[in-house]
């Protein structure tokens, strides 16, 4: 079976769509020898994707005239050449898997992948990039693609939003990279954030409003434990903007070396989102064999799936008390003995998942 990746949003996205799709990517290398990924480089000038093995589309001989370009451009003949140009790489394959980056492609059947619900539900913790490439996502579903979504909760919730049938949905869910593993932290790695083994809880991800960073913060100063919290890739978002607060650092841009060290010398993996669908700093903590406390919002619970601590969302008293507790190291035995037994899911796991909803669709 001929399969196509479009990896183009990886290169947009350095968060859990850019990481959950360049996975998927090196799974279906290892699942699939008629495999390929593709990356149009004109949507993102300037920066070279990060994708193994992927082939880029190339742009029109005319793109490097300068006065031709510019009326060219202006008469949308960019756009209107990327199938074609993809094409010529790709040929005709059985399934073409899209993003929303790029909606051109041509296969027997065409796929996009599903995240969550939010640019609908709550448009305001997006961009205006991000809300384009959602109606570009629904206008594909609307013209007939099938949607692997990331999770079981994320596949119903896709089904009820856009009125399609379970035929035409998959679920492939997650893994954590293999970098992801248990051991002792980097003491170097410590050191350089000014950080100790066990004296630190940590939060993965952006400065988005589903997250509930505030919320979090706040929790975390009411317990009151001398405990460090650490936010790592915490970016600010719109008019919210980084305070100064005692015991709380904020780590914009940081290697998966420098990420694996944090989640080995975690106390706990803190996640208290309204919203995810599907949750992969979950994955990775458990992968490392760090405890995890998560709220109950969108997929968490499925990803937490029992071997973790799942609290209600922006629920003050519990969180404060789970936090204290973890300090005190009331529940961080019977929580990291949790952590230990989550199964391990494996990239190529994920990836022979979505073989089997591809052979479906054929």
């Amino acid at each position: 079976m001929r399969t196509v990746l479009d990896v183009t949003v990886c290169t947009h996205s350095t968060g859990g769509v850019g990481r959950w799709v360049r996975g998927l990517s090196k799974g279906l290398f290892a699942a699939n020898v008629e495999h390929q990924a593709i990356d149009l480089v004109e949507t993102h000038p300037g920066h070279i994707s990060s994708v193994p093995y992927t082939k880029t589309i190339s742009q029109p001989g005319w793109m490097r005239l300068p006065l031709v370009r510019r009326l060219l451009l202006r008469n949308g003949l960019l756009e209107s050449t990327r199938a074609s140009r993809i094409e010529k790489v790709t040929g005709f394959p059985d399934i073409i898997h899209l993003s929303g980056v790029q909606p051109q492609g041509r296969g027997r059947r065409k796929v996009v992948t599903f995240f969550d619900d939010t640019p609908w539900a709550s448009p305001e913790s997006h961009t205006e990039e991000t809300l384009v490439y959602a109606d570009n996502l629904k206008g594909l579903i609307d013209s007939g693609a099938a949607v692997l979504a990331i999770s079981s909760w994320a596949a119903s919730v896709a089904q009820d939003l856009f009125g399609i049938s379970p035929e035409r949905t998959g679920n492939a869910g997650g893994a954590a990279e293999d970098i992801f593993t248990p051991g002792e932290a980097s003491q170097d790695i410590l050191e350089k954030y000014d950080l100790a083994a066990g004296e630190f809880f940590l939060h993965v991800g952006s400065y988005v409003p589903r997250k509930n960073i505030p919320f979090l913060i706040s929790c975390f100063k009411d317990a009151d434990t001398e405990k460090k919290l650490v936010l790592a890739g915490a970016e600010s978002w719109g008019d919210q903007m980084h305070e100064d607060i005692p015991g709380v650092i904020f780590l914009k841009s940081i290697t998966d070396e420098e990420l694996l060290s944090l989640y080995r010398g975690a106390l706990a993996l803190l996640f208290p989102s309204s919203s995810e669908g599907l949750g992969l700093p979950v994955l990775e903590a458990f992968a490392c064999n760090t405890p995890v406390i998560a709220s109950d919002g969108g997929a968490l619970r499925e990803t937490v799936d029992g071997n973790g601590l799942i609290l209600p969302v922006l629920e003050r008293e519990p969180w404060v008390t789970a936090i204290r507790e973890m300090a005190a190291e009331i529940i961080s035995d019977s929580l990291r003995i949790s952590a230990e037994n989550a199964p391990r899911v494996t990239w190529k796991d994920v990836a022979e998942k979505t073989m089997d909803f591809y052979r479906s669709l054929l």
